[in-house]
């Protein structure tokens, strides 16, 4: 099981963010960038490396919705759980091939899919193992190893959706710049693992919903006490803001953000969006194991992840 969960995501992020100003950027997002990144740096560094695998106009797409995995027969309407990766006696020690009802919910959206089943693969399964297409012509490598019997096996409950869910979601990249970042959360090893990298120790922000829910749900929180107005690497970037505000529901992006993991300027601040005490995960690394949202009242989100990112130089 690997433990060192660190992974390439946009320099422009939580904390870069912080030095540009909101309102000088558009309203709503654009077109889609590419976002195919050089990876040089990363192999020498911590962990396995890849591509940022979740644009965040992927998300508006809801592309793992239930009435959208039912249709493809991945869920039905009695069975939430979504279909095993991989194809009946496929798997191998380094591979697998993909299952046909998966591949048939990519080539059913592929702008917004493909980019989605690269994240999975990296959430699920470990570096080094590959989910292909039957062809051969696309394959998706596993990164963080955080649910590798999806592979023969249903998704089974909703902790594991929402793990996903977080998990995605702290793939969100806005700009094709490279950033290590860490993620921590509760549930045990390998979620709660200390970071691989001793320099990796700004907590960066918080992510949580249900991307499998019939209503999907995609929260991002922080950074720990700044005004989440100007805080977003997963929500502005250089295609414009691709987040709505907690408060606007009439917005149309589905992914929300929401307060501070801390508030600002105390721990008693309104916009305080983590409702329990900060666990250190071990050497100092204190995340959040419980979120919520103004959207959801009286709903606490424990199956999430913080985010944590090398000191800005």
């Amino acid at each position: 099981m690997t433990t060192k969960l660190a992974h390439l995501v946009s320099r422009y992020g939580f904390v870069g963010a912080l030095l540009a100003s909101a309102s000088v950027l558009p309203a709503c997002g654009g077109e889609p960038v590419d976002f195919e990144e050089n990876v040089g740096e990363g192999e020498q560094a911590i962990g396995a490396t890849g591509t940022n695998n979740l644009p965040p106009f992927v998300v508006d797409s809801d592309p793992l919705k239930r009435s959208v995995t039912n249709s493809f027969g991945i869920t039905s309407s009695t069975n939430p759980d979504p279909l095993p990766l991989c194809k009946g006696n496929t798997v191998t020690g380094t591979g697998c091939t993909m299952k046909p009802e998966w591949e048939s919910w990519m080539a059913g959206d592929p702008t917004n899919r493909a980019p989605t089943m690269k994240g999975i693969a990296k959430c699920a399964v470990a570096s080094g193992f590959t989910i292909s297409t039957n062809d051969g012509a696309q394959t998706f490598e596993g990164q963080w190893e955080l649910y590798p019997n999806w592979t023969t096996n249903r998704l089974t409950g909703e902790d594991k959706r929402e793990r996903i869910s977080s998990c995605l979601l702290s793939l969100l990249n806005g700009n094709n710049q490279e950033l290590h970042i860490c993620i921590i959360g509760p549930g045990g090893a390998p979620f709660s693992t200390p970071c691989g990298d001793s320099n990796t120790t700004l907590r960066e922000g918080g992510f949580y919903g249900n991307l499998f829910a019939a209503d999907p749900t995609a929260y991002v929180a922080g950074p720990d006490t700044a005004d989440p107005v100007d805080s977003g690497r997963a929500c502005f970037g250089s295609q414009g803001s691709y987040c709505c505000a907690e408060n606007d529901t009439s917005c149309d992006h589905r992914i929300v953000l929401t307060g501070a993991i801390l508030g600002s300027p105390d721990q008693n601040f309104a916009n305080k969006r983590c409702n329990a005490e900060l666990v250190d995960a071990g050497g100092g690394l204190r995340y959040c194991p419980s979120f919520h949202s103004t959207r959801e009242p009286g709903r606490s989100y424990t199956n999430v992840f913080t985010t944590f990112v090398p000191p800005v130089e």
